[in-house]
């Protein structure tokens, strides 16, 4: 009887917040996840420079053909009257082709 009596003069407290957290993350699913990368075989690893690698090769591409555009209407701007007429282009065309921007596609005008 003298146990009992001991165990009820003790103080009754709640289990502690920081208790049950650490319970509930002791799960097996938790442990599965933290696994290394390098121990799951087969897993396919991606290069995280491959997609810069195609956004910088667009970039460029661009850059290419906005210069290709240039030099040609510039090369077009150089022809004289005859030139542009054997190849069937008004001269008032070309004074148009050099205002566009380099950004904008050259036109056919021979269609």
């Amino acid at each position: 009887m003298s146990t009992l009596l001991q165990e009820r003069q003790q103080p009754i407290t709640a289990p502690r917040l920081r208790d049950r957290v650490a319970a509930q993350r002791a799960t097996p699913r938790e442990s599965a996840r933290r696994e290394p990368e390098a121990a799951v075989p087969n897993r396919p690893v991606e290069a995280p420079h491959a997609r810069w690698r195609v956004i910088l090769g667009s970039i460029v591409a661009t850059l290419r053909e906005w210069r290709r555009r240039s030099v040609a209407r510039r090369e077009l701007a150089n022809f004289d009257e005859r030139m542009l007429r054997d190849i069937g282009i008004d001269p008032s065309i070309v004074a148009y082709e050099m205002y566009q921007s380099f950004w904008r596609p050259l036109r056919d005008w021979r269609d």
